[in-house]
C-alpha cells in the first residue's frame, strides 16, 4: 500500500512539474532581455516591453478574432456532429462503418496536403479570405475529435431512456431537451472543449484560407518565433495559453450553471 502511494505521488508530482516547468520557462523568457550562453538565467530583466505588448491594438485584435472564430467553429462543429454521432452510435444502417472512417479522414491525411485541397475548394466556392471560409476549414479539423467523443457517448448511453420517455407521452422536443441533452451534456462539453482548442490553435489553415485578412494569436506569435524574438514570442505564448484557458473555464462554468438550474443535476 505504501509503495502504491509513493508511485502515485511520484506520478502526480512528475505530471505537475511537466505542466508548470514550461510555463515558468516562458515567464523567464518573457522577462529576460539578455540571456547569452552559457548563463543559466538572463542577465537583464525588464517588464516595460510586456506592458507595451499587452496593450498593443494588434494583440487585442488577435485575441478577439481568435475567440470569435473558435466559438463559431465550436457551435458549427456541434451542430454537424451531434446528429451524425447519434445516428452512427445508435442505429444500424448501410455505410455506418464508412461514415466512422470518413469522419477521421482529416486527421488521417497529412495536414499540409489536406489543407492544400481545402484551399483549392475554397477558391472554387469563393470562401477564400472570408470569415465563413476560415470557420468552415477549422470545423473540418475539429469534426473528427468531436465526432469520436460523442459517438462513444451515444454508444454508452443508448436510446432506452428516450424510448421510455416517449412511451410515457413525451413529444420529440421534450425527449430531446429533458432526456437526451442532459445525458450527453458531459460529452458535449468535452467535444466543445476539443473543438475550441483545435480552432484556437490553428495557424496554417487560418493563414491560407483567410488570406492574411484575419489576425489571430497564432499568426501573431509564429513570426516572432521564426525571427528569434523569444521575449516577444514568450509574452504572446502566455497570452495564448491564458486566453484559451480562461475561455474554456468560463464556457464550462456557464454550461454547468445552466445544467444545474435547468435539470437540478450536477454533471
Amino acid at each position: 500500500m505504501k509503495l502504491t502511494r509513493r508511485v502515485v505521488g511520484l506520478v502526480v508530482w512528475t505530471a505537475a512539474v511537466a505542466c508548470v516547468l514550461p510555463l515558468v520557462s516562458l515567464l523567464v523568457l518573457a522577462l529576460g532581455r539578455q540571456w547569452p550562453f552559457p548563463h543559466l538565467f538572463p542577465r537583464v530583466f525588464a517588464v516595460h516591453h510586456i506592458a507595451q505588448l499587452l496593450l498593443s491594438p494588434r494583440l487585442t485584435e488577435a485575441v478577439i478574432t481568435s475567440l470569435a472564430i473558435a466559438l463559431l467553429t465550436t457551435v458549427l462543429t456541434l451542430l454537424l456532429v451531434f446528429p451524425a454521432a447519434k445516428a452512427a452510435g445508435l442505429y444500424n444502417f448501410k455505410g455506418r462503418e464508412a461514415l466512422k472512417l470518413l469522419a477521421l479522414l482529416p486527421v488521417m491525411v497529412p495536414a499540409a496536403t489536406f489543407t492544400m485541397g481545402l484551399h483549392y475548394a475554397a477558391i472554387r466556392t469563393g470562401l477564400v479570405s472570408t470569415l465563413l471560409g476560415v470557420v468552415v476549414i477549422h470545423t473540418v479539423f475539429a469534426v473528427p475529435y468531436a465526432f469520436r467523443i460523442l459517438l462513444h457517448v451515444f454508444e454508452l448511453v443508448g436510446e432506452r431512456h428516450e424510448e421510455q420517455a416517449a412511451m410515457l407521452g413525451a413529444g420529440p422536443l421534450m425527449v430531446f431537451s429533458a432526456v437526451t441533452l442532459p445525458l450527453v451534456m458531459p460529452g458535449m462539453i468535452t467535444a466543445a472543449t476539443m473543438s475550441f482548442i483545435i480552432s484556437f490553435s490553428q495557424y496554417i489553415t487560418t493563414f491560407m484560407i483567410g488570406g492574411g485578412r484575419f489576425l489571430t494569436v497564432p499568426l501573431l506569435l509564429v513570426p516572432h518565433v521564426q525571427g528569434g524574438e523569444l521575449h516577444v514570442a514568450s509574452v504572446y505564448s502566455l497570452v495564448f495559453i491564458l486566453t484559451a484557458l480562461l475561455a474554456l473555464v468560463l464556457m464550462q462554468i456557464l454550461v454547468r450553471k445552466f445544467y444545474r438550474e435547468t435539470y437540478f443535476l450536477n454533471p
